[in-house]
């Protein structure tokens, strides 16, 4: 059959679609990309937030039409929200052939051939309790770069958040699989790997001797070909002086780190169950800058999380304002069943919420544009990902993180190939972006 994907959510998310793409592509499937043409459809939805919720209801509806325009027979939904909201989707959908909950990804190929045989199917159930080693996957980032995941699950428990319940308690991935999937990317052509997980520091910090994150990034780092290892998603609590260290010395770890904060008021701290307060983040962030040359940093805040006040508002602003990130995402609280926070007094109203976001983000943006102007005259490694003109490339360096941070234009006489790197000399910025030429001798 022809089988078409649809990946919506996080890079996690992404990454189980990649592993699924391999699953069907080995029992002798074809993965097309034009769905109009596609036998059956896999939409892999994210359930975390509303908005995530009612964009994968729109994409199943939208969707479904192909039964009717193309050539689609068959349609089936999995990931987070139908490992959250499985029944519902089987029963109120009947668009849906097929509903399959997180534990079930390793099956996809089985179910197709079930669906071919005529059956509809629900396949929902508790969250695996151990990591599920993931089959080849098939990239789908753009040349050179690939995520690799290293932990499924969270710990956290924070009381605005679904994942635990939705991806089960954390699971971390054995060393030997992680490694052994790195090598495999170096030898396709990767140069950076992005680790994600939901909670990437926590990996085996289990106190049973596996020896954690920095002893999976040291074996990371003697895998020949890797220039690049980025880490993402690291929980300010679980990072300790043995991790500082070991991104300080490893030469392919990337001076970046994306670490969330959530908030910086110690009330909302505290009742959002993060396990810190803020002058716990002050001392980790003075901490890294001083262990670890030319830091960059990346987090993301909430604002309007029930009862917060203007003062612990602003108390976030002058954090802000404080620690200068160089990247920042902002989002709004959403209400979500299931959560300690969805029956707490004090909800903010939409407006001033949106408002908040507005601030948070005005305020970011000129905090990026002046770290990024200390950027230009200088010359860094840029890793080409598309070329938008004859003589236009765009690419990122070692400061900017796939799919959220900004980009870096490259002016190239000389073509450069996609998924090499090249030097580049900076020049301008443009929003969150920067502008630069290749220095010639290094095109590839």
């Amino acid at each position: 059959m022809n089988i078409g994907f649809i990946s919506l959510g996080c890079a996690k998310n992404r990454v189980d679609t990649e592993t699924m793409m391999g699953l069907i592509k080995r029992a002798g499937h074809r993965i097309i990309g034009s769905l109009e043409k596609a036998d059956a459809i896999i939409i892999n939805t994210c359930g975390f937030i509303q908005s995530a919720k009612e964009e994968a209801i729109d994409t199943i509806l939208d969707t479904a039409r192909f039964k009717e325009t193309g050539d689609l027979k068959y349609l089936i939904a999995t990931g987070c929200l139908c490992q959250r909201y499985g029944d519902e989707l089987f029963s109120e959908l009947p668009e849906l052939d097929a509903v399959m909950g997180i534990a079930y990804f390793s099956e996809v190929a089985t179910v197709l051939g079930q669906l071919e045989a005529g059956q509809r199917l629900l396949l929902t159930g508790p969250p695996p309790t151990t990591y599920l080693a993931g089959a080849s996957r098939i990239l789908t980032t753009p040349p050179g770069s690939a995520y690799l995941r290293i932990t499924d699950g969270c710990n956290n428990c924070c009381t605005y958040c679904t994942i635990p319940a939705i991806r089960g308690s954390l699971r971390s991935r054995s060393l030997g699989d992680i490694c052994s999937e790195a090598k495999k990317l170096a030898d396709n052509g990767i140069k950076e790997l992005v680790l994600v997980a939901q909670d990437t520091a926590a990996y085996y910090q289990d106190g049973m001797g596996h020896g954690g994150l920095p002893k999976l990034l040291t074996a990371l780092n003697e895998v020949p070909g890797v220039e690049w290892i980025r880490l993402m998603y690291l929980h300010p609590q679980h990072i300790k002086s043995d991790l500082i260290s070991s991104i300080a010395d490893l030469d392919k770890v990337v001076p970046y780190l994306d670490i969330p904060i959530q908030h910086a008021s110690d009330r909302i701290l505290k009742v959002m169950n993060r396990g810190h307060d803020s002058s716990y983040l002050r001392q980790l962030f003075g901490n890294l800058r001083s262990n670890i040359s030319a830091l960059v940093l990346r987090t993301t805040v909430m604002v309007g999380f029930p009862g917060e006040t203007d003062e612990e508002f602003q108390q976030l602003l002058n954090f802000i304002d404080e620690i200068k990130f160089d990247w920042l995402g902002s989002f709004t609280y959403v209400k979500e069943e299931g959560t300690l926070a969805y029956g707490m007094p004090d909800q903010i109203e939409e407006e001033i919420k949106e408002e908040r976001m507005r601030q948070v983000m005005q305020k970011q943006a000129k905090i990026t544009r002046s770290k990024n102007i200390t950027r230009l005259e200088k010359t860094e490694k840029v890793l080409i990902s598309s070329q938008l003109d004859k003589n236009l490339f765009v690419g990122r360096s070692w400061f900017q993180a796939p799919e959220v941070d900004g980009l870096t234009l490259v002016k190239s006489d000389l073509k450069l190939t996609r998924g090499e790197f090249s030097e580049v000399y900076l020049k301008a910025v443009r929003n969150t972006d920067l502008i630069g030429e290749a220095i010639y001798e290094s095109a590839q």
